[in-house]
């Protein structure tokens, strides 16, 4: 009996090996399964892939979205040019004897197509508009660069008046002289 008590500890020790060996394995088996599955995630979570892929537009998508925008807006607001057909040629008071005429090529300036159309439908109103202011000028005055300027004020002025009668805006940004000639 006491060969049997022997070799049934002996047989214990060898089980008991073989059992550690096991839970180890199993243990390394689930911890690199759980390192696995955090690291999927954790990288998924970075990458935005398939459980935190994100719903909606792209980061790219957002920005040629809001570059068409820009560029949309950039064209309502681009200034336009609006020039007549014909140069001003009109007839000026003046201190001496001798009659003066001027000559003058205008550029108007406006914001957008949508201002530009309406100054467009309106540009025989401001031809006259302009030819009234004009035929109040003094040569005298119109030699000086400072009474160029002031006339272009002037004009300036009437026109945005007479537009926001008529378009209930000023619509005109800015009077240019393209040519501008007295004698």
């Amino acid at each position: 009996m006491a060969k049997k008590e022997k070799k049934e500890k002996d047989d214990d020790s060898l089980e008991t090996p073989k059992k550690g060996k096991k839970l180890l394995i199993i243990i390394l088996i689930v911890a690199v399964l759980l390192l696995g599955t955090g690291g999927y995630f954790g990288a998924a979570f970075f990458l935005q892939l398939w459980p935190f892929e994100v719903k909606g537009p792209t980061p790219e998508e957002v920005a040629a979205k809001l570059a068409q925008e820009e560029a949309e807006e950039a064209a309502k607001t681009k200034d336009m040019y609006i020039k007549f057909d014909k140069p001003f040629v009109f007839n000026m008071a003046s201190n001496s004897k001798r009659p003066h005429t001027g000559q003058v090529e205008i550029v108007l300036v406006v914001s957008g197509a949508d201002n530009e159309s309406a100054a467009k439908t309106h540009l025989t109103l401001l031809n006259s508009v302009f030819f009234q202011a004009l035929a109040e000028q003094n040569y005298e005055e119109l030699l000086k660069p400072s009474g160029r300027q002031r006339l272009k004020r002037v004009l300036l002025d009437m026109s945005r008046a007479k537009m926001s009668e008529v378009a209930k805006a000023p619509l005109i940004e800015q009077v240019l002289f393209t040519s501008f000639v007295v004698q």
